[in-house]
């Protein structure tokens, strides 16, 4: 079997996202042949682009499947395959979340319905503002990058000073889904609410996957603030380093952190100075915690090794050929 991977290929660091090149490099460890083709260029005119960059690879590739990544991506796939004699099946990752049933919700679920061949939604979340019976795979870990290292050493490594503690926030603050202002005051909020806590918040971005792990165990917290997420990779990830967590409750976050010591969703909060109280609290919680959580063990509990889902993908793969 052969597989196109379709995402946009606008990273710094790398053509892909680090989670879409991780699943790719498990599928092809799998014995699949795989191929990447990384969307360059932004807005409508970048991906009108590559629907015909896209049909002269798949003509020369002749893959089995396109597996495109975000819903955008599997629109380029269902027209750069247009009216081909032997069209590839097109299975698509729903990676964000429908929050309100606006005009993009009834666009991507009419393609599931009568356009693409397979999709995959990645919590359980996305499923049901879909209405419709979907597959759910999160993206794996890869516990070989996000692995355990010496908390002090780490701390050293990344140049963290003694007797300071530091909450990570792992994104682009120029996302305005990731919400960089609520991260800014609730650590504010944490800091003049405990003095003692010193607080210092931290953007990681524009690292590789193993510069991330390192700070991950370095970190005395890992803050998330999105608005609206599938099932954040950085929270997964996070757990396998044993990091404490504090998150807003998207995705399937409540369902991968509950009963775990350490971490903490907080809940939405129509008054934005509450969401903030709670959110610092939640972040002097996570430091007084003061060690390493269990979440490694519960990322394997959960078998969200990045391999058994590429045997969880495949069997979507084969699905939809036969």
């Amino acid at each position: 079997m052969k597989v196109i991977f379709v995402a946009s290929g606008n990273k710094r660091v790398g053509n892909v996202s680090s989670f879409v090149q991780s699943q790719y490099d498990s599928l092809k460890a799998s014995g699949l042949g795989m191929a990447m083709f990384p969307i360059k260029g932004k807005g409508a005119m970048g991906y009108l682009k590559a629907v015909f960059a896209l049909r002269k690879v798949v003509r020369r590739e002749k893959p089995d499947i396109i597996h495109a990544h975000y819903s955008t991506c599997g629109f380029v796939a269902s027209l750069a395959t247009l009216y081909m004699c032997h069209r590839p099946k097109i299975v698509v990752s729903i990676l964000g979340s429908f929050p309100t049933r606006d005009a993009k919700w009834r666009r991507v679920r009419w393609a599931i319905q009568h356009l693409w061949d397979g999709t995959l939604t990645k919590s359980e979340r996305t499923r049901h503002q879909l209405g419709l019976e979907l597959p759910v795979i999160p993206n794996g870990v890869n516990l070989d990058v996000f692995r355990l290292m010496d908390h002090e050493e780490a701390r050293k490594e990344v140049g963290f000073q003694d007797g300071k503690k530091y909450v990570i926030w792992c994104s682009n603050p120029s996302r305005l889904e990731k919400n960089w202002p609520l991260a800014e005051a609730a650590v504010q909020m944490t800091n003049e609410k405990s003095p003692m806590t010193n607080a210092t918040l931290v953007v990681v971005y524009n690292k590789t996957p193993q510069e991330v792990a390192m700070y991950m165990n370095a970190a005395d917290c890992l803050l998330l603030t999105s608005d609206s997420e599938g099932s954040p990779n950085v929270i997964k990830e996070a757990m396998a380093c044993n990091c404490p967590i504090v998150t807003t409750d998207v995705g399937d976050v409540t369902e991968r952190l509950h009963n775990l010591e350490g971490c903490y969703v907080v809940r939405d909060n129509e008054l934005e100075s509450e969401r903030v109280r709670d959110l610092g609290n939640a972040i002097a919680k996570a430091i007084e915690f003061g060690k390493r959580t269990e979440g490694r063990k519960r990322i394997m509990e959960d078998r969200l090794e990045i391999g058994q889902i590429a045997r969880r993908i495949r069997d979507v793969y084969d699905g939809v050929i036969e």
